[in-house]
């Protein structure tokens, strides 16, 4: 049976948004890898993706979600997701150049947590806040995101 969509409260729609970004980010650097791009280069796309976007996103995700569950499954989990997808951004940018696992290790990291967050995480806490909560998170993201705007110079995975 194919997955069927998942139906989204309209106050996380952003955050799911967020990790559309996410996914096409993962599908930019494996494509990079299939067609032997340095790894220099994506090594720039992804410190661009992390400083513009990734970073902020996790963060509006632990402060404005996962902390108000600190010692609740799966929030605990996908707080230690982050932790470790900024540790293997760290080894990205101390691998040798050509060191293509590294970048699938992340990649592949990557796209398990927010298919996790996405399956798991989110069906919880939409659960589990109540309505005006999740309207009140709806109402700060709407006030202060803003769409992330992949504009990178240079086009690797073309």
């Amino acid at each position: 049976m194919k997955n069927q969509p998942i139906k989204r409260s309209e106050d996380m729609k952003l955050f799911s948004r967020d990790h559309h970004f996410g996914l096409l980010f993962s599908w930019k650097i494996k494509q990079g890898i299939a067609n032997n791009v340095a790894t220099i280069r994506m090594k720039n796309y992804l410190n661009f993706f992390w400083d513009q976007h990734l970073k902020d996103h996790f963060l509006d995700e632990e402060v404005l979600l996962f902390n108000r569950f600190d010692v609740e499954e799966p929030c605990v989990q996908a707080k230690n997701d982050h932790r470790q997808i900024v540790n293997l951004i760290d080894q990205v940018n101390l691998a040798s150049q050509g060191d293509y696992a590294v970048y699938e290790k992340l990649i592949t990291f990557l796209n398990d947590h927010i298919r996790f967050e996405e399956r798991v995480v989110f069906p919880h806490l939409e659960k589990t806040l109540s309505e005006s909560t999740l309207s009140s998170i709806g109402h700060f993201l709407e006030s202060r995101h803003d769409e992330f705007k992949d504009d990178y110079h240079d086009e690797f995975w073309k």
